[in-house]
């Protein structure tokens, strides 16, 4: 005989989990103490939310099922911002919240709640997860173990939930009589359709690109991405999940376009004749919300797993979808097109192509001489390109998920091939930044993490500070002192006339003393107050050993810029500019 709560995470040690993120609770009392047995590694956040951020992390860092573990009531509650994070960004987790006991549940009574700290959790979750379910029957656990496992990891992947009243953690089993899950057979599409329309078109393009989704990590497929470019080098555009598949000196890399990505980038997929999309869902933060103007010169090839996705886009000029895994797309046609003479004659014609590509980069980069001579405070622009030479090839970067800190670092970075680059920014919830690198940390064997996080996301969860020091986790922390929410403000300014709520100490918020509070918990910190001290210190920081913090003094009216704009009309209505039309107007 077993007690339940151990084959929980019997079951997740040998499906190779190796951390799990957990804060302790009375409702989930046998599970800690199972977890704590288990030899799986535990790290205790000191927030249910930065635990379920962590977890998220670790999964997208590794494409492993991250783990989190919560108590019954506000302990799950608090989980739910990180876990909806998880369902955008199609990251594979397993959450599992303790329960009051089964006799103590609500059921079908009608009431509020009866049990101590009981909410109905699952009925909260289950719109943002595949599978959530609260285990009554302690003879089927393994069945939804089983099944929440294979719906985490199999198809688009996403969270899972599983609630377990107290009661059926401490119920004992008999492993070797429980029920199943009985996974049905994967039935994949032919592709012959897809692939024969993607050849025939790339034969007839002067101007093709592609782009480059994070549904080729999911898929595990980055390494067939790279052989597929050698047959068919023709330029990569690449989302924010994606900036770090290929290096800014990768010669078929041409940028990340978007409402907030780089204007060359922009310029080249709007020129494009031919675009092939390869699992990305096209976000409203890609198309600046105009997917009917998305690549419009450009005859399209739609890749997604999710059938959903591609139903709703409002693309012109579409040539053929496909919902199938990316990965079996990107072999299929390396195998279609390795073997391929015409293919193999339009390679020398596309060199042109690319090179137009680049020039378009060198003449609009991000990063300009105006950023470089800021004086009296620090350019968060060249800062980023300061940040881009100092780091190396092993480095972690974690850019805020919300707000200018994420923004203006994934539109100015310049990524390094191999270099991990990722956040989480589909919710765009501010307070991921110092979680999120306690699990990309941890994901990377403790390799040196840099996080660059705004002063206002960064109270959000500033608890986890102590996390990071007690782990001793080499993360070296960024802090943007923008005075607040600059982003917020700047939003202010562009539509209400300048009048501010909320957003700045003039308008009724105020930080606290970042550095302070920062020593208060052991970390070792440094302040940057202008350009000069920042070419002099950034060596310092990011070598000091162990968890450092620095704060950098930065213009408190510095924007992201180029943007795409949207006009609000006097009828309340919006209108987006196209990708093309980037804020500021440029000859």
């Amino acid at each position: 005989m077993l007690k339940l709560s151990d084959y929980v995470f019997q079951f997740l040690k040998k499906k190779g989990v190796e951390y799990a993120f957990m804060l302790p609770g009375g409702g989930a009392m046998h599970l800690d103490d199972s977890l704590g047995k288990s030899g799986i590694q535990y790290v205790c956040t000191l927030h249910e939310q930065a635990a379920a951020i962590a977890a998220e992390a670790y999964a997208q860092h590794t494409n492993k099922i991250g783990v989190c573990l919560t108590t019954s009531g506000p302990g799950a509650t608090n989980a739910i911002t990180g876990v909806t994070a998880g369902w955008i960004d199609s990251t594979p987790m397993f959450i599992i919240s303790g329960q009051a006991k089964r006799a103590d549940l609500i059921g079908n009574t009608g009431v509020r709640q009866i049990g101590s700290q009981e909410v109905q959790i699952i009925d909260m979750v289950r719109p943002i997860t595949k599978y959530a379910v609260q285990v009554m029957d302690p003879a089927r656990i393994r069945y939804h173990m089983e099944r929440a496992y294979h719906e985490a990891v199999t198809g688009r992947p996403g969270p899972v939930w599983l609630s377990i009243p107290l009661d059926v953690q401490a119920a004992m089993i008999e492993p070797d009589e429980l029920e199943a899950y009985i996974e049905e057979p994967e039935v994949k599409p032919d592709l012959t359709e897809i692939i024969t329309k993607t050849v025939a078109l790339l034969k007839q393009a002067k101007k093709p690109v592609i782009l480059a989704g994070n549904g080729i990590k999911l898929a595990n497929a980055a390494d067939d991405f790279y052989r597929l470019l050698e047959v068919l080098p023709i330029p990569v555009l690449t989302t924010w999940k994606t900036i770090d598949m290929l290096g800014e000196d990768d010669e078929l890399y041409v940028g990340h376009p978007g409402g907030m990505g780089d204007r060359g980038a922009n310029l080249i997929l709007q020129s494009a004749d031919a675009l092939i999309s390869i699992g990305s869902r096209l976000d409203t933060s890609l198309t600046a919300f105009n997917e009917a103007h998305f690549g419009m010169s450009a005859q399209k090839i739609v890749v997604d797993i999710d059938q959903h996705e591609l139903d709703r886009m409002k693309l012109t000029q579409v040539e053929a979808m496909q919902a199938c895994d990316a990965g079996d797309y990107i072999r299929s046609l390396f195998d279609t097109v390795a073997t391929d003479d015409e293919i193999n004659q339009q390679i020398e014609n596309w060199k042109s192509w690319n090179m137009y590509g680049h020039m378009l980069r060198k003449k609009y980069p991000s990063v300009t001489d105006a950023h470089r001579k800021v004086q009296g405070v620090v350019s968060a622009y060249y800062f980023t390109e300061l940040l881009c030479q100092h780091t190396t090839v092993q480095d972690v970067i974690v850019p805020e998920s919300s707000g200018a800190a994420g923004e203006i670092t994934y539109q100015a970075f310049s990524p390094k091939r191999g270099q991990k680059m990722k956040n989480a920014a589909g919710l765009g919830s501010m307070g991921f930044g110092l979680p999120y690198s306690i699990g990309a940390c941890l994901a990377n064997e403790r390799r040196r993490t840099v996080l660059i996080n705004g002063d206002g996301a960064f109270q959000m969860n500033i608890q986890e500070l102590e996390t990071i020091v007690r782990l001793q986790l080499p993360v070296k922390i960024f802090i943007w002192n923008n005075q607040g929410y600059a982003s917020i403000r700047s939003m202010q300014n562009n539509n209400f006339g300048g009048f501010q709520v909320a957003s700045g100490e003039s308008s009724g918020l105020s930080m606290p003393d970042t550095v302070k509070v920062a020593e208060a918990y052991g970390l070792k910190t440094f302040r940057i107050m202008n350009k000069q001290q920042l070419e002099e210190q950034i060596d310092n920081v990011l070598n000091t050993e162990g968890p450092v913090l620095c704060e950098l003094m930065i213009s408190p009216d510095e924007t992201v810029s180029p943007r795409t704009k949207t006009i609000v009309h006097e009828d309340g209505t919006m209108e987006s500019y196209p990708l093309e039309k980037m804020w500021p107007d440029v000859d």
